[in-house]
């Protein structure tokens, strides 16, 4: 083990799809773990979401990278009894059925820890493994609304609006992984292994765990925070304003040439401006309009006020201090070509940033697996004539 790859030797079965499962099995296989994803014989369905770059599309490319893919129809009784073999080696398996699927299938938790009894399993769900909402679907959007992450993100309409990016899957993902690594700290000194239940509904909960307590202590809707704090058009596009202090405002003020609002009793401090921003906006909107984005960060910064401009993932890639401090190197995958791709805080950028963690090819890696398992050509043979293993149509040749 090292700092680059602390979980080097660690096995992870990966039987989950979409994106939170694999995201938290993936981030295993980034910091060395050996993980072996099980797809079905059409992929795992993240790889048909957006456009398709070879069998990749951008969540897979995120989600997969540096695994080894098999390709299994979990219908079949072969299917499950290599699972069940592959799981008996494993020290950590993750899967992300709806409740219960897993169990029927003979892949549940009891079926494992069977085998295996010092299993760490993470079970990913939208709404958790018990509980009256157990057998609801649980997806992106379904999750934002459900747990008031919407309600809080309210646009110039007025109306409530999801985040237009898979919010609840990568905070499952990350909170999934964060579990499963003190599991495997803590297992040692256990008899049996752990169940994971990492559901997206309890995840948004613990991430917005300020704003839902806020809500209750406040008796309601809580107060704007920080007014006038917010995003504001400018003549040639939009600004992200923010303060702390109460002498900001002053700053503000006189940045955007209305020093006379500074005296205004209405807007005396975060609390009252807040009960007035239907009349103090629309001031301070107008001013913004009057010069473009870079002009109000210039002086803004100037007066140690917190503003910048607000960037589209363009002008983040294209941004100096990206480029100098390589938050996004350029990374060349074989089968899908040169792209740019953030690192995780903490990882070791080169090793982030290289092209030797693909993301795992479609079923491409079967036939190694299972070999390793000890499988011959023959049984090779027998799986593929029952269909409960499916190759690449280059590897079944072979």
């Amino acid at each position: 083990m090292s700092y680059r790859a602390p979980y080097k030797g660690i096995k992870v079965l990966d039987i989950s799809q979409g994106f939170a499962g694999p995201y938290c099995a993936g981030l295993f296989a980034m910091y060395g773990a050996d993980v072996t994803k099980v797809e079905p014989p059409e992929g795992d369905w993240i790889r048909h979401i957006g456009t398709t770059y070879g069998n990749h599309t951008a969540l897979s490319i995120v989600a997969n990278r540096a695994k080894h893919s098999i390709c299994l129809n979990l219908k079949k009784d072969l299917s499950r009894e290599l699972v069940l073999e592959m799981a008996r080696e494993a020290d950590l398996m993750v899967e992300s059925f709806r409740p219960g699927v897993a169990k029927r299938l003979g892949v549940g938790y009891e079926a494992v820890k069977a085998v295996n009894p010092k299993i760490i399993y993470v079970a990913v769900s939208g709404f958790g493994q018990n509980g009256p909402y157990a057998d609801r679907p649980g997806s992106d959007t379904v999750i934002q609304s459900f747990s008031g992450l919407c309600s809080v993100n309210r646009g110039s309409d007025g109306a409530p609006h999801r985040v237009g990016t898979l919010i609840p899957d990568t905070t499952t993902g990350v909170y999934a992984f964060q579990a499963a690594c003190a599991a495997l700290a803590g297992r040692h000194d256990e008899d049996e292994g752990l169940l994971i239940d990492a559901n997206l509904s309890q995840t948004l909960g613990a991430f917005m765990a300020p704003k839902i307590i806020e809500y209750h202590l406040e008796g309601g809707a809580p107060r704007i925070l920080n007014a006038p704090a917010g995003s504001y058009e400018t003549a040639d596009g939009y600004v992200g304003l923010a303060l702390v202090k109460e002498p900001q405002f002053k700053s503000i003020c006189e940045c955007l040439g209305v020093p006379e609002l500074v005296d205004d009793p209405r807007y005396a401090n975060f609390e009252t401006r807040a009960q007035h921003m239907d009349t103090l906006g629309p001031i301070i909107a107008e001013r913004f309009k009057q010069q473009p984005s870079a002009h109000w960060v210039k002086l803004f910064r100037e007066h140690d006020i917190l503003a910048d401009k607000i960037y589209d993932f363009g002008d983040w890639l294209a941004d100096e201090h990206v480029i100098e401090t390589n938050m996004a190197p350029m990374v060349n995958f074989p089968t899908i070509g040169a792209l740019p791709f953030p690192t995780i805080p903490g990882m070791f950028p080169d090793a982030a940033g290289s092209g030797e963690m693909p993301p795992a090819e479609l079923g491409a890696d079967g036939r190694d697996i299972l070999k390793a398992m000890g499988k011959t050509e023959d049984d090779i043979a027998r799986l593929l004539d029952a269909g409960a293993l499916t190759l690449p149509q280059r590897e079944a040749a072979a």
